[in-house]
């Protein structure tokens, strides 16, 4: 069976290919349009796929509103059979599918999807039960994307530095906010206002960002709560654009009675594409690294001896990451020497938000050296504080991947030979100019200043 999942015309479109249980590829739209957030249909993405691969058997779509509209603009690409499923069990599928679960708790929060904003249920015998249902513009996603806007920032894109801001702050303003805002309490969270047109748009503010994490956390927490006391069940799937928020995932993780949780590295609407393929044709998952293959030409010991230099690199290897995080196929690399920070925010042009803290890297060997570690990731879905205080945000947290050499060989191998000189952790951000995605192919290069 040759199944294409499609995501698209809300945010983060993306296509995935799934073939007899096998997950061939999957990226989203942006890297090849080079538009960021780009919605349109996936167009260079199923070429892509179509091209390098396969036609497909069936085309799935996860968005009932959208549908018809998505049966034209399919028919233009392949003779695929259109396809169409629930956006939430989509969500719910592309975090299922990162586990060997037979049966699992399954909590899904976004801004919207179909009518409802935030799902619980439970997976078992390959099928979604929802048990509780939130009805948009009950929305966790929308308040924290409100909340972006208020905040001076993008809403949809900007959401992480609300998260990193936190950091910051004192929650000097969530009781207000519960009281006029969001209302929680075990199993359930009432959005108070109509948040639909937004409340203005202001500037930053550490404690209002601090208030406002905060909250979301407790949403999150009493929902996990609920679940786990209705199912019973040990393990939790959390997907929805809400799930890429990593502080809130650690206390999920900690402040829970969940013994694990699994979430999809690309946990928004863009991982809907392989989760609406999954739930025709579940597959078993290896890793992230699932888009197109590009390489540039240095090898693991010149990338090491020039971060040795105190330079930043630019790393182009292997197939690229699906999901908005860069796990080191198509990464700005660094030693973490204290001018390689300024150099970094130039590169990036971070001119008015240097205070974004960078994320450390580090081998699995020596991970619990340097962090205490909630759960040990290797797509930056949680943070973890550091033992020395180096390396993170204003809390002593720091979003840290781990890697192997089996989840990343190149990576791993550079970081022995600067480990070898007494650098066991490197900074990793993402390759990409500002208002850009993240570079795709060597051709993209370009779009890049490089600081020496």
């Amino acid at each position: 069976m040759r199944t294409l999942g499609v995501s698209c015309y809300h945010h983060d479109s993306a296509a995935a290919y799934i073939k007899d249980g096998k997950i061939i590829a999957a990226s989203n739209e942006e890297r090849f349009s080079r538009k960021k957030y780009d919605n349109s249909f996936p167009k260079n993405t199923i070429y892509w796929l179509r091209e390098a691969h396969d036609d497909f058997d069936q085309a799935v779509f996860y968005e009932e509103t959208t549908y018809k509209q998505f049966k034209t603009d399919i028919k233009k690409y392949t003779k695929a059979t259109p396809v169409l499923v629930d956006h939430h069990k989509a969500h719910a599928m592309s975090s299922i599918l990162t586990t060997d679960w037979d049966k699992c708790a399954v909590m899904v929060v976004d801004t919207v999807g179909g009518k409802f904003s935030t799902s619980l249920g439970i997976y078992e015998h390959g099928e979604i039960t929802w048990i509780k249902q939130f009805r948009y513009p009950n929305s966790l996603g929308l308040f924290y994307s409100t909340a972006t806007k208020f905040l001076g920032l993008t809403p949809l894109s900007d959401e992480s530095q609300v998260m990193a801001a936190a950091a910051y702050g004192t929650p000097k303003w969530a009781y207000y906010i519960k009281e006029r805002v969001v209302n929680t309490q075990l199993g359930d969270y009432t959005v108070l206002p109509d948040l639909t047109r937004g409340i203005g748009s202001g500037v930053l503010d550490w404690d209002i960002a601090a208030s406002v994490q905060l909250v979301l956390e407790e949403c999150l927490i009493n929902l996990a709560k609920w679940l786990f006391k209705e199912t019973g069940l040990p393990n939790l799937a959390y997907a929805g654009g809400v799930a890429l928020n990593c502080v809130a995932n650690t206390k999920l993780l900690t402040n829970t009675p969940f013994y694990d949780i699994a979430i999809q590295p690309a946990a928004g609407d863009a991982g809907c594409a392989l989760g609406a393929a999954a739930l025709v044709d579940r597959p078993l998952w290896e890793n992230a690294y699932l888009g197109i293959e590009s390489n540039n030409p240095i090898t693991t010991e010149e990338c090491a001896f020039r971060l040795l230099k105190g330079e930043v690199v630019a790393i182009i290897k292997g197939r690229a990451e699906f999901g908005p995080r860069a796990l080191g196929n198509r990464s700005f690399l660094t030693i973490p020497f204290k001018d390689n920070y300024s150099k970094l925010d130039t590169i990036k042009q971070r001119t008015t938000d240097s205070w974004r803290p960078y994320a450390p890297v580090c081998l699995e060997k020596d991970a619990d050296l340097y962090f205490d570690i909630p759960k040990k990731s290797y797509e930056m879905l949680y943070v973890a504080k550091s033992k020395n205080k180096h390396f993170t945000t204003n809390d002593g947290s720091a979003r840290l991947q781990i890697t192997n050499y089996t989840k990343n060989a190149y990576l791993s191998r550079v970081l022995e030979l600067t480990r070898e000189q007494g650098y066991p952790i490197l900074l990793n951000t993402s390759l990409n100019a500002k208002g850009k995605p993240i570079v795709n192919t060597m051709d993209d290069l370009k779009e890049i200043q490089l600081y020496n």
